[in-house]
């Protein structure tokens, strides 16, 4: 009998695992399931997901600041895509639609010229972002369109952006077991009413070909995950560019440091409510679960389809680096300001989070690859000091 207080998606994956003649799904089939089966999984149900009120904060939602900054990097980039000066933006899982309304405002404000001649896209597949994103994008839906696949722009000159995009891709989760690599599956307990675990042989050989890959050896009874969807995309992302630049952030390390020994447990987490949690069977459907991003996966894949690595870095050293300083607001000691609600303390309090380390700062990590533009020296790879001429 299964638990009434289960989600309905959690009892539709029940009834899938019983349909199966081994009783049983992989872990990467259940997350995929509970993050996006139609209509009812995570990132696919009508639901606020980012925000005070919802379930987890990104760099966008801190504030405008973050959007801004980008668009001053995106401005340096654009003219090396392109010869008859119209600028192609896209950007891959655009959430609440706040960073491209925020880097357009940016832009409209700041580079008149280049928002005149840009092209927006926004590749979308889930029809209740789409529709907030065209309610944030009000003021720029001449600029903005949406698209539902990333093969509509192959040959697609332009700058190719992603936010915590990666870490929501499903994962094939793994463990080395008497010196071999297996993998987890999920299945039910009938008696015990309650989602387990089970260690067996590996079902696509791509995973052992990974680590091989990688240069990496498990430790004896280590558990992690291998997101093979990040591998896919990166390749398909670099196959659609013709020319131009993949920018892309997100939390996670190289491989050598993801999967070091003293992570033995990987690094899977969930989040509800802003409350972090280790366990992905519970609230089906009503939360987040993420791991941390390979970069090393994303460096070298990404090479075999033509893109090369400009920088790989923290958030803060790119968010510095490209103006973020700028925007600070000079603050006098007054009585009646309102510490919580002034808008300029609000906007440095933004800017410390970005880029204070141990905190967005140092957790997010900024990959820009570029592909066919040639050989440039780009102004934000130049120590911060000499970009004021310090």
């Amino acid at each position: 009998m299964v638990n009434s207080q289960l989600t309905k998606l959690a009892k539709e994956i029940i009834g899938i695992i019983q349909e199966q003649p081994q009783k049983r799904i992989r872990f990467y089939d259940f997350m995929k399931m509970a993050l996006y089966e139609k209509e009812l999984g995570y990132y696919t149900k009508d639901r606020t997901k980012i925000g005070k009120e919802a379930d987890f904060y990104t760099s966008s939602s801190v504030g405008p600041v973050f959007g801004y900054t980008i668009a001053n990097n995106f401005v340096e980039l654009l003219p090396y895509t392109t010869n008859d000066n119209k600028f192609s933006i896209l950007e891959i899982g655009g959430g609440n639609g706040r960073f491209a309304r925020d880097v357009l405002d940016g832009l409209r404000d700041e580079h008149q010229k280049i928002y005149n001649n840009l092209t927006y896209y926004m590749l979308e597949t889930s029809p209740y972002h789409e529709k907030i994103q065209k309610a944030m994008l009000g003021d720029h839906l001449d600029r903005v369109k949406w698209i539902n696949d990333l093969e509509i722009l192959s040959g697609f000159n332009g700058l190719i952006f992603s936010n915590e995009l990666v870490d929501a891709f499903p994962v094939y989760k793994v463990r080395q077991q008497n010196g071999e690599l297996k993998e987890v599956y999920v299945t039910w307990d009938e008696k015990e009413s309650e989602f387990k675990e089970i260690i067996d042989e590996i079902s696509d050989h791509r995973l052992k070909k990974y680590f091989d890959d990688m240069g990496i050896t498990l430790k004896e009874g280590q558990t992690t995950e291998v997101n093979l969807d990040a591998v896919d995309w990166i390749k398909s992302v670099g196959k659609i560019l013709n020319r131009g630049y993949v920018l892309t952030i997100d939390y996670g390390y190289p491989a050598e440091e993801l999967y070091a020994s003293h992570r033995h447990e990987g690094t899977l987490m969930c989040y509800y409510k802003h409350t972090a949690n280790d366990n992905p069977y519970q609230n089906i459907g009503d939360q987040d679960i993420t791991t941390h991003v390979n970069f090393t996966a994303l460096i070298n894949y990404g090479s075999e389809v033509g893109l090369e690595t400009i920088w790989f870095t923290h958030q803060s050293n790119f968010l510095l680096n490209n103006g973020i300083l700028n925007y600070l607001r000079e603050v006098g000691i007054s009585n009646g300001r309102d510490i919580f609600n002034d808008e300029d303390l609000k906007l440095n309090r933004a800017i410390r989070q970005l880029i204070t380390p141990g905190e967005m700062g140092e957790t997010f990590k900024v990959l820009l690859q570029q592909k066919n533009v040639g050989n440039h020296q780009y102004r934000f790879l130049m120590d911060i000091w000499k970009q004021y001429g310090l």
